[in-house]
């Protein structure tokens, strides 16, 4: 299930009450936020909002995924 709207809109909110300087980078988010639509389906365009995350284990090591799709690229685990 992913995430609503209303907690990324408040997690946003919240990110940029303590990095007031990032609101021009964020700026697209914070509009796709406000318009109507479906903000975490692929079919939104031109971009929607996916998650990831930091997997590491005692050692230090980092958990990535290799994908195929993309050439083989390394990321993070990260869902739609």
């Amino acid at each position: 299930m992913p995430p609503s709207r209303t907690h990324i809109h408040e997690l946003v909110t919240a990110y940029l009450g303590r990095h007031p300087g990032e609101r021009p980078a964020l700026g697209p988010l914070v509009e796709a936020l406000d318009a109507p639509g479906e903000v975490t389906a692929r079919a939104t365009i031109p971009g929607h909002i996916t998650c990831s995350a930091a997997v590491i284990d005692h050692d230090g090591r980092v958990l990535h995924v290799r994908h195929n799709a993309s050439g083989g690229t390394w990321l993070l685990p990260g869902v739609h």
